[in-house]
């Protein structure tokens, strides 16, 4: 940070390391006896490649990256796209263009006689289609470039991509590294602005706008849910609700730095918590540290969801209504969330250079108008995993709920 208090750039992750992902991942295609790799999302597109646009929004021009198992790959783009890979992708010299939009033909031709060129060993080429993958691409026109290389078969390649992405490079850690201290920068500064009477959305914006000032880069998902005793959901975008005393506010956001993530929320109570209340947050911040203290390399996610798991069953009290646990984390990076999960039934083993969340949650009972309700309370924190244990990227939130007088 310099003397006006502005972030210091980072320094640009360099074209070798580009070069290099795209070496490993011409290594994963031949030892699968795969002939290319086509790639269409924005993540695995700017992973591979280093391109960077907001053009991804416009849902008017795909995008195309080729990966052959053997020699230089190729982008296939919109001409008016061209300069966008001179200036964020200068590791791919290949760029082949059309005329875009072209609905007859929006580079499917270009991509299927690229991959024809390429399939001529083991006939087969590798596309995203695994879990929790998505393709940027019409899906007529993926048919229609299935029938065009038939009989080349097409087989899913998302795994391969997902192997090489887990373990982050220290350039990837440090920017997102860079967006859990800004972020975590906007929660410790947002207590000052809230104050009964204020609407989720006046909440919602104070802090986005705030994180951008600090520097945040893009702010595509800001959480905002509250309500007496605790709230309803974390997966809600904010409405006219006012806060009342007595309230519980959870403010939830992915928002990123270069591309990378972080993703991470807290909690603030309005007025004096009850004790239960108090309670319900204590134990899912004291179920974090079981976690911190579980994650190492070496260890199964699925193992560190368990010890998180069990000390929330063992110590939430009768109140308890989520006996069977979901989800109490992630992986985080070029997006939000991103395998693996901490889950019963993840066991991917966890690698030093893995970032992650911790994320448990505690459904209970509360008095309604129409009877019992439900109301939960999450706790989450980004952590970055080293050889002897792990490190925190967040700035821990404190035990006690932040109180809004």
């Amino acid at each position: 940070m310099d003397a006006q208090g502005t972030l210091n750039p980072l320094p640009p992750i360099p074209a070798e390391e580009y070069k290099s992902r795209v070496a490993k991942m011409q290594e994963l295609l031949d030892a699968n006896r795969l002939d290319a790799m086509l790639v269409t999302s924005e993540d695995n597109y700017r992973y591979l490649t280093g391109f960077d646009s907001p053009t991804w929004v416009n849902l008017t021009r795909p995008r195309y990256c080729v990966v052959p198992r053997a020699g230089e790959p190729f982008l296939v783009v919109p001409a008016n796209a061209a300069i966008i890979c001179e200036r964020t992708a200068p590791s791919i010299a290949d760029v082949r263009t059309w005329i875009a939009p072209n609905p007859a033909d929006d580079g499917v031709s270009i991509v299927a006689d690229g991959l024809r060129s390429f399939a001529t060993k083991y006939k087969r080429v590798a596309a995203e289609l695994g879990a929790e993958s998505r393709m940027t691409m019409p899906i007529g026109d993926f048919l229609r470039l299935k029938d065009m290389l038939a009989p080349i078969e097409i087989v899913d390649g998302f795994k391969f991509l997902l192997a090489l992405r887990m373990v982050k490079s220290p350039a990837e850690v440090a920017r997102i590294r860079r967006i859990a201290g800004i972020v975590s920068d906007s929660f410790d500064a947002l207590k000052g602005s809230l104050r009964v009477g204020q609407s989720e959305l006046e909440a919602g914006q104070i802090f986005k706008i705030d994180m951008l000032k600090r520097g945040a880069h893009t702010v595509p998902y800001v959480c905002v849910s509250s309500d007496r005793g605790g709230y309803r959901s974390i997966n809600v975008g904010p409405c006219e609700r006012t806060f009342n005393k007595g309230d519980l506010l959870m403010l939830d956001t992915g928002s990123a730095f270069e591309g990378y993530y972080c993703d991470f929320n807290r909690n603030y109570v309005f007025g004096k918590p009850s004790d239960e209340l108090q309670g319900f947050h204590q134990l899912v911040w004291d179920s974090t540290e079981v976690g911190l203290k579980a994650v190492r390399p070496g260890v199964r996610m699925c193992d560190v969801w368990k010890a998180m798991a069990d000390y929330l069953a063992a110590n939430a009290g009768k109140g308890y209504l989520r006996k069977k646990q979901g989800r109490l984390g992630h992986g985080i990076g070029l997006r939000m969330c991103e395998p693996p999960s901490f889950s019963g039934i993840d066991e991917t083993v966890i690698k030093a250079g893995m970032t992650l969340t911790l994320e448990p949650s505690i459904a209970f009972p509360v008095p309604g108008k129409d009877g019992t309700e439900e109301r939960v309370v999450v706790h989450e924190e980004n952590i970055l995993v080293t050889e002897k244990g792990c490190e925190l990227l967040t700035r821990r939130a404190p035990r006690e709920l932040p109180v809004v007088n």
